[in-house]
């Protein structure tokens, strides 16, 4: 029988707060919804999701076994059998979609779609986590894009340009497939001995970590170019900065990282930008909340 601290671990919450800060920047995007809605469609995205993790753990079992970092996963360690791994993923889809049907049963599809593309994911015979290039791909619009739409769903407003939301999430997605190669680095040597052709093992460490480089780069020039743009309001111009700071860490682990792309260094960037990237989340979101609240 699981106890409750197997239910989190298996769940990998702290593996999807970025999510759910998509999913939060989504739901205070255009005004601010009802707490009560926000919660119950917050309670069937935190079901999906976790779903999904669960998913992907039955699935990749055997390379999580072979993974130093994740050999102690409940369902790799046999902490938890496969088959109640399979049966609690399917029970919290379910759980997500009466949800979405008491609250708003037009969230449906977009839920659906949610579900589909990381099922996708994991499962064969897509298994689309073994197709170089689609990997961080998908996770750019499975993390960054659809949490956001599923967070705009919170509101009831019909008028949001349909341009303005692809401008906001282009970032988010970016972010999301820089943080999947990252984490691709580091299940660099376990994807290589069983198979797993990412982007990573297909094009090596270095352009890995050029590549996450890029689209991190991206993802903090575009907010700028926004406000530079007009896009923006100049308001939120000094706000950008505010997160600055946190990113030097980041840059400079970053810097050691591709100088020498070994197992050891990849692994202390990664603990670095955990770290201070919920920091900087918490800035942004900080920041968008009290722009819409006082209506900057």
């Amino acid at each position: 029988m699981m106890i409750p601290m197997e239910h989190l671990k298996i769940a990998r919450v702290d593996n999807w707060l970025g999510w759910i800060f998509c999913f939060g920047i989504g739901s205070i995007f255009s005004g601010l919804p009802s707490p009560e809605r926000v919660i119950i469609v917050f309670f069937a995205f935190f079901s999906a999701t976790a779903s999904i993790f669960i998913l992907n753990q039955y699935f990749d079992q055997e390379e999580d076994r072979e993974n130093v970092m994740k050999s102690n996963l409940p369902v790799a360690s046999g902490r938890i059998a496969p088959r109640t791994a399979l049966i609690l993923s399917l029970s919290l889809v379910f759980l997500c979609l009466f949800l979405v049907f008491l609250i708003d049963i037009t969230l449906t599809l977009l839920f659906l779609i949610y579900l589909t593309i990381w099922t996708a994911y994991s499962a064969p015979p897509f298994r689309l986590k073994d197709v170089p290039v689609m990997d961080f791909i998908i996770s750019g619009i499975g993390a960054g894009l659809l949490p956001f739409l599923i967070g705009l769903g919170t509101s009831h407003q019909q008028n949001i340009s349909l341009s303005l939301m692809v401008i906001i999430a282009v970032p988010l997605m970016f972010a999301h497939s820089s943080g999947h190669i990252l984490q691709a680095l580091g299940d660099y040597e376990a994807d290589h001995n069983t198979g797993v052709q990412t982007f990573v093992v297909k094009y090596g460490r270095k352009n890995g970590i050029l590549l996450m480089g890029f689209l991190s780069l991206v993802t903090g020039l575009l907010p700028l170019m926004y406000t530079s743009f007009g896009i923006f309001s100049f308001n939120y111009f000094l706000l950008f900065f505010l997160p600055l700071p946190f990113c030097i860490p980041i840059a400079r682990r970053y810097i050691i990282t591709i100088e020498n792309p070994t197992t050891e260094n990849v692994e202390s960037l990664q603990k670095t930008t955990r770290k201070y990237a919920v920091i900087i989340m918490i800035i942004i979101g900080a920041c968008v909340l009290v722009g819409e609240t006082l209506g900057l």
